[in-house]
């Protein structure tokens, strides 16, 4: 029996949720004080998002402390054979100056392996994790991965001390566990959200992604630079133990499906029902043939790769490339590396209200509105990152492009990051 038929029939003959409802449901609404759950959903979800991000770009801003680059380069040759050479401080850095905590001697491939070695572990479990959800549920799936990310960061100052292979696997290990969570949380996107609100309700969430980035990258400037829990390692410590307490109120606040809700009002649980794309009457066993052969799930898959390519690139190495090509110092550089993400997560929200709009008015087809918003995503960054390249040693202009950069690049939110809900919610992880 399908669950809406187990709902008490109201007179729901002039009910819209959040707007217009019947006389009785009215009345039934002011009688006690009701937040909706899947807002709650979108609420926790994008808060999710922030403990993943931030777990996983705070290395990015942490690195800076933790390479002793004074044992690697000199000052005079620092100064005449890098980049930009013109925008160094004239007065030559002191070891460990404003860093607090062990330094180690790696040098740039050193690095780079260390930053990349999250995503070797991530591309493992993204096509396990989307089986799992499906066949699971995605409530467990997205809480269980962030918990073990939150774990491994709690453990990585001591894999660091342990020396570079131990640190590597500790960063594979975090990525296995993060792999799992796009595909489970796209999952109870599919689940949760009425047709009308699912390009906001994405975006609210994924965007959750953009407030780590903000929140991570200062705040782990400032901690690597303060005695607090000895230095660079309090980032680890930070942001692993809000991991670990948002798993906890996501255990208890989140329920795998709204008919599953204990508390969900009857008005909800209905407009969340009746606005639903058509569900078959028995669950079916994943169409791999219809999913690999599928030109439209092809073109998805191309835009994500081209996007994941340069967002994740700017993503690691933006703070890196603030510090040594740019020379800002570290709690600058976290300022900085953050305000690009700032307006992506303004201007994706702003696109997302915009594309639902659009959505209910009827007056563009949703194939329409994902591909003009995947359009501005893609290829208004592409424009400025070119931008980047030919303006020379100009840091106020570099970052004005990279930050609008980010702005347009908003709007892939309201394209293809959302597409694969449109195609098949049932099927989205």
């Amino acid at each position: 029996m399908d669950s809406v038929s187990l709902i008490p029939r109201y007179n729901y003959s002039y009910f819209k949720y959040g707007s217009t409802i019947a006389p009785r449901d009215q009345e039934l609404r002011e009688t006690r004080c009701y937040f909706p759950k899947r807002y709650i959903m979108t609420l926790l979800g994008c808060l999710g998002m922030f403990n993943i991000y931030a777990m996983r770009v705070n290395l990015s801003v942490a690195m800076v402390a933790m390479v002793n680059s004074t044992t690697v380069m000199s000052w005079n040759q620092t100064y005449q054979e890098t980049e930009c050479s013109n925008l160094v401080r004239y007065e030559p850095p002191k070891e460990n100056e404003g860093f607090k905590g062990d330094q180690y001697n790696w040098d740039s491939k050193v690095q780079g392996l260390i930053l990349g070695s999250f995503f070797y572990g991530y591309i493992i479990t993204q096509l396990p994790g989307g089986i799992l959800a499906e066949r699971f549920g995605g409530k467990w799936l997205y809480g269980g991965g962030t918990l073990i990310t939150a774990v491994f960061s709690l453990l990585t100052p001591l894999a660091a001390s342990w020396g570079t292979a131990t640190f590597i696997t500790v960063r594979i290990l975090e990525g296995l566990g993060e792999g799992v969570t796009f595909p489970a949380v796209n999952a109870m996107i599919g689940r949760w959200s009425p047709k009308t609100e699912r390009s906001r309700i994405s975006t609210i969430i994924f965007t959750g992604s953009q407030m780590g980035n903000v929140i991570a990258m200062p705040v782990s400037g400032w901690l690597s630079s303060t005695d607090l829990l000895g230095g660079w390692p309090s980032v680890f410590y930070l942001f692993g133990s809000l991991g670990c307490l948002w798993f906890v109120a996501w255990s208890v606040f989140i329920h795998e499906t709204p008919s599953q809700h204990p508390s969900i009002s009857k008005e909800e649980l209905l407009f969340i029902e009746q606005n639903k794309d058509e569900k078959p009457k028995q669950k079916n066993d994943i169409p791999w043939k219809d999913i690999f052969t599928s030109l439209p799930m092809w073109a998805v898959i191309v835009a994500h790769f081209g996007h994941n390519f340069g967002f994740l690139i700017l993503l690691t190495e933006m703070p890196t490339y603030l510090s040594t090509i740019l020379h800002f110092d570290i709690k600058s550089n976290g300022i900085l590396s953050a305000l690009p993400y700032v307006v992506q997560a303004m201007a994706a929200w702003l696109a997302s209200f915009l594309a639902d709009r659009l959505r209910e008015s009827g007056r563009m087809s949703i194939t329409n509105i994902r591909k003009v918003s995947n359009s501005i995503g893609l290829f208004g960054p592409a424009i400025c990152l070119l931008g980047v390249t030919v303006s020379g040693c100009r840091p106020e202009l570099i970052v004005a492009l990279l930050s609008l950069a980010l702005a347009l690049n908003g709007f892939i939110y309201s394209g293809f990051n959302v597409t694969h809900v449109d195609m098949s919610p049932d099927f989205a992880g």
